[in-house]
């Protein structure tokens, strides 16, 4: 496991604002930090990389505790918290040899990283003349100088258009195949619905939810079961077929919708192709990552962030 933190709780002076948290991202993986306005994100991240003391509960990162082996967790992980913080009046170049140099590695890297986040053309440019997508390219490229395997992002898409936020879905999907975790905070969630293998959710600084994107969107009910679509001929015959054998089934606009666990889906497919029904799909049904969020935060009125 890259990430382990188990049962943080923050305090500001008598205001709680971290409750028992725990996350963990593995290998390879790629976690979306999700939570309505002043949930405890940022905070959260912030003790992640020993920014902020966490008044209970420890952060493992690579095994090492970061309370009290900061420099070996801290080692091969890679960050930007709320803004990337650089030098206006140096060039890109200038700013990413300064984060080189503190990790021994040196113009070959800097070409390296500022190739993968697109930013060669402009690497001789002073940041002052940048815009706030480049200027966010370059926060990524300082992140990844020291080739982490843990690389933490918050709100990284800010000032991306759509070309370069597809650019960085990329980047972080290669990056994750070569094993790098990733953690990263966003408030667009159609993103993080592209993006993300894992998705962790925190309200009022609760972890109300952490789960793969699949199980946090696909329909389920109390008794584990999915909501599915079949497209079946002929249909009324396939609908009384499949309520006879004590099946939840619905029809719609000459569509089948039934509820039923995954372990009775082969029983369905042979209950209707040995009575002559066509089956030409069968398909979970999903929810938005919209409706997800909002169900798990019981609708907060809070914005997405």
């Amino acid at each position: 496991m890259i990430l382990e933190m188990k049962n943080v709780t923050k305090y500001f002076g008598k205001r709680k604002v971290l409750d028992n948290v725990s996350v963990t991202v593995k290998e390879g993986e790629i976690l979306g930090f999700l939570g309505p306005n002043g949930a405890g994100k940022t905070t959260a991240i912030k003790i992640m990389l020993g920014l902020l003391n966490a008044s209970s509960g420890e952060v493992f990162i690579n095994g090492f505790s970061v309370n009290k082996n900061f420099e070996k967790a801290l080692e091969k992980v890679g960050g930007i918290i709320e803004s990337p913080d650089m030098y206006n009046y140096l060039s890109g170049y200038d700013n990413l040899m300064l984060c080189a140099r503190m990790h021994g590695l040196g113009k070959k890297r800097v070409l390296e990283v500022a190739e993968q986040v697109k930013l060669l053309g402009r690497l001789n440019d002073k940041v002052k003349k940048y815009s706030l997508g480049m200027r966010q390219r370059l926060g990524v490229a300082q992140a990844l100088i020291n080739k982490p395997n843990f690389l933490v992002l918050d709100e990284p898409t800010n000032g991306l258009d759509p070309v370069g936020i597809k650019e960085l879905r990329d980047m972080l999907r290669e990056l994750a195949k070569s094993g790098t975790a990733v953690f990263v905070s966003s408030h667009l969630l159609a993103e993080m619905e592209l993006m993300c293998d894992t998705l962790c959710i925190i309200e009022q600084g609760v972890v109300v939810t952490q789960k793969s994107l699949s199980e946090l969107i696909t329909e389920q009910d109390l008794e584990n079961r999915f909501n599915y679509t079949l497209s079946v001929s002929p249909a009324d015959k396939a609908l009384s077929l499949l309520i006879e054998n004590g099946y939840d089934t619905t029809a719609a606009d000459d569509l089948l919708h039934i509820k039923a666990t995954k372990e009775k889906i082969a029983e369905i497919v042979k209950l209707l192709v040995l009575n002559e029904v066509s089956l030409y799909s069968m398909t979970a049904e999903q929810k938005s990552l919209e409706k997800a969020f909002l169900e798990a935060t019981n609708g907060s009125k809070g914005q997405i962030a």
